[in-house]
């Protein structure tokens, strides 16, 4: 796979070093990192990524996210998967819900401290992904919601103009190591971008979310605000590393990523 970039939203210096360009295939690649800074929205941010290339897979990726050795060969693998099943097919990401609603997908949280879910035998139809990385097909000519509030839900947002436009929308087998912070509150500019969706989306509600639901009056958020993340355990027994020092390489080695 030649064509594509990372793209990502940066805040921190430290937390970009050492882990998402830390990645292998960036310090191989450093030119196909575009990192974007003071932006107000993720749309925004992300779209003025996609004008500073003509690639036409871009990766948009959280910073504390590690890509492991051999990422770049799946993920083109994946792609090549993707195009002979769906030419149509527009965004993809290795963690979101599918059609039935239901969590798919496999990637390490370090904010959990564990790994999450099981690895896709096949691309599975999604409704909405985790924002740690989602990945566009440029062909697919959509872009994201500039006026969508925070760095919040634009992964369940970019599928549903994808579907709402036929295109499809995948999970697939691309596992990543996000070494996040745990999330203490689903308030604040979560809660902007639910009330800005549930506007946007009424027609096309209920929608399942990672982490909650948009529904029309917003009763099952509030439920699942007070359950915090009703997150899948992996169903693959093995020893939980040691993520005291919270080395992204380290984790993915053990964890047989690369």
């Amino acid at each position: 796979m030649t064509d594509w970039c990372v793209i990502a939203a940066v805040n921190d210096e430290d937390v970009l070093a050492t882990n998402l360009a830390a990645s292998p295939m960036l310090l191989e690649n450093p030119e196909r990192l575009i990192t974007l800074r003071d932006y107000l929205t993720a749309g925004s941010a992300y779209n003025a990524g996609i004008a500073r290339t003509t690639a036409r897979i871009c990766i948009f990726v959280h910073q504390d996210v590690y890509l492991p050795a051999g990422w770049d060969t799946r993920l083109a693998s994946r792609i090549a998967e993707l195009d002979a099943l769906d030419p149509t097919w527009a965004v993809a990401g290795p963690f979101g819900i599918n059609a039935d609603g239901d969590h798919c997908g496999r990637v390490w949280t370090t904010g959990l401290g564990r790994e999450i879910g099981t690895s896709p035998t096949a691309p599975i139809p999604a409704q909405s992904f985790d924002e740690l990385l989602l990945i566009l097909n440029r062909d697919s000519r959509l872009e994201f919601d500039p006026d969508l509030p925070s760095f919040h839900l634009y992964g369940t947002d970019i599928a549903q103009i994808a579907l709402a436009a036929e295109k499809g929308v995948y999970v697939i087998d691309a596992p990543v190591v996000h070494n996040s912070r745990p999330v203490v509150t689903l308030k604040g500019g979560f809660e902007d971008a639910l009330t800005y969706l549930r506007r946007k989306w009424r027609r096309r509600l209920p929608i399942r979310t990672p982490v909650t639901y948009v529904t029309r009056f917003g009763t099952k958020h509030l439920i699942q605000r007070m359950r915090m993340r009703d997150w899948p355990k992996s169903k693959k027994a093995s020893p939980r590393p040691d993520v005291s020092k919270r080395n992204p390489e380290e984790i993915a080695k053990h964890l047989g990523y690369e």
